[in-house]
C-alpha cells in the first residue's frame, strides 16, 4: 500500500472505543480509499482516535500504523462519540475532513468521491448513502427502522432526507466554528450527536449536499438486532430527540402535558403487553446462531412497541430538562 506524497488535502477521522475485533476491516478498506485517492492525486491521511478502549483496540491501531505511514492514532480517554469527533478533528491536518464509524466498509473511490464537492466549493457539508451488511438483513427490519437504529440512507441520498455519521465530510471552515455537542455520542444521548451537528452547521449559515455514488456498508455487531437491545435503543434515541426539542427546536410543553403524553404512551404499551420484552423469534425455522433469526425467519420485534418506547423516552426527558441548565456553549 502507497504512503502517499504531500501535505494531506484531506483527513479521515475514524473513531473507536473496543474496536479490536471490527477495526482490522475497516482499516483495510480505508488504506484502499486512500491509495486510490493518492493514485488520483489526492493525498490523504486517517486519524483514529481511541476513545478510551479496554480490550486489545491499542495494539491493533499501532500495528496498523506501523505498516502505514498515513495512520496516526490519538487517543481520547474520556467516553462520548462526539468528545471523541471533536478531538480527531483537532489532530487533523487537512482542509477537507471526512468520517466514518470504526464498523463501516467504504468502497475505494469513498474518499476522493466524498471530498469532491467540498474541495471544488460547491458545499460545506456532505453525507453520502450507508447500505446495511448482506448477511444482516431481516424480514422484519423496515426502512424506517433501518434509518433510524442502523443509520442506513439510501442511495442515492438527498439534502434533507436520510443523514448519518458513517459516511459524512466537511470543511475545516466547518468544523472550527461548529463543533460536535459533546453532550451528545454519550450513554444517556446516543445516536443523536449527528442529526445536532448537521441542524448546528445549517444553523450557521454553511451549505449542504447528497454526495451519490459513495455507498458505504454498515456491518454492525449481530447483537445489536436483538429486540432487549433494540429497546434500549429506543429510549436512548426518544432521550435524544427531546434533546434537540429542547436545545434546538424551543419546544418547552407545561410540565403537565408532557406527563400525561408519557402516562398516555406507556398505557397504551402497557395495553399490548410489551412494557418488557419486544417479542422473540417464531415462523419457518430457528435460529442458527447468536447474529439472529435464520433466513426465511420471522421475527417477531413490535416496531409499534419501539416507537412507542422512543416516545415514552422523549417525553419523560423533556420533564427532566425543564429543570436543566442551557445547552453548553449557547449552541
Amino acid at each position: 500500500m502507497g504512503a502517499g506524497t504531500g501535505t494531506p488535502e484531506v483527513t479521515v477521522v475514524v473513531c473507536t472505543r473496543d474496536g479490536a475485533g471490527r477495526l482490522p476491516p475497516t482499516l483495510d478498506h480505508l488504506r484502499a480509499a486512500l491509495d486510490e485517492a493518492s493514485r488520483a492525486g489526492l493525498p490523504a491521511e486517517l486519524v483514529v482516535v481511541d476513545n478510551g478502549s479496554t480490550d486489545g483496540t491499542p495494539a491493533v491501531l499501532a500495528a496498523a500504523a506501523g505498516r502505514d505511514p498515513r495512520l496516526r492514532v490519538v487517543s481520547e480517554p474520556h467516553p462520548g462519540i462526539a468528545r471523541a469527533r471533536n478531538a480527531g478533528v483537532a489532530a487533523a491536518g487537512a482542509p477537507v475532513l471526512l468520517f466514518t464509524d470504526d464498523d463501516v466498509h467504504v468502497p475505494p473511490h469513498w474518499v476522493r468521491r466524498m471530498a469532491e464537492p467540498l474541495r471544488r466549493g460547491e458545499a460545506d457539508l456532505v453525507a453520502g448513502a450507508v447500505a446495511l451488511a448482506p448477511h444482516l438483513h431481516r424480514d422484519w427490519l423496515s426502512p424506517a427502522l433501518a434509518a433510524a437504529y442502523f443509520a442506513v440512507v439510501p442511495e442515492p441520498p438527498a439534502v434533507g432526507r436520510e443523514f448519518a455519521a458513517a459516511s459524512i465530510g466537511a470543511t475545516r471552515a466547518v468544523l472550527d466554528a461548529v463543533p460536535f455537542d459533546e453532550s451528545l455520542g454519550t450513554a444517556r444521548y446516543p445516536g443523536a450527536e449527528d442529526t445536532v451537528f448537521r441542524l448546528d452547521v445549517l444553523a450557521a449559515g454553511f451549505r449542504q449536499a447528497a454526495v451519490a455514488g459513495a455507498t458505504v456498508e454498515h456491518h454492525p455487531d449481530p447483537g445489536r438486532l436483538d429486540p432487549a437491545r433494540l429497546a434500549r435503543q429506543a429510549t436512548g434515541r426518544g432521550r435524544g430527540e427531546a434533546y434537540l426539542a429542547h436545545h434546538l427546536l424551543g419546544k418547552r410543553p407545561p410540565a403537565a402535558e408532557s406527563a400525561a403524553k408519557l402516562a398516555a404512551t406507556w398505557a397504551l404499551l402497557a395495553a399490548r403487553g410489551l412494557r418488557g420484552s419486544l417479542g422473540g423469534v417464531a415462523g419457518r425455522g430457528r435460529s442458527r446462531d447468536a447474529s439472529g433469526p435464520a433466513p426465511g425467519a420471522r421475527a417477531a420485534v413490535d416496531e409499534e412497541a419501539l416507537r412507542l418506547r422512543r416516545r415514552a423516552a422523549f417525553h419523560r426527558e423533556l420533564l427532566a430538562l425543564r429543570r436543566a441548565p442551557g445547552r453548553p456553549g449557547g449552541r
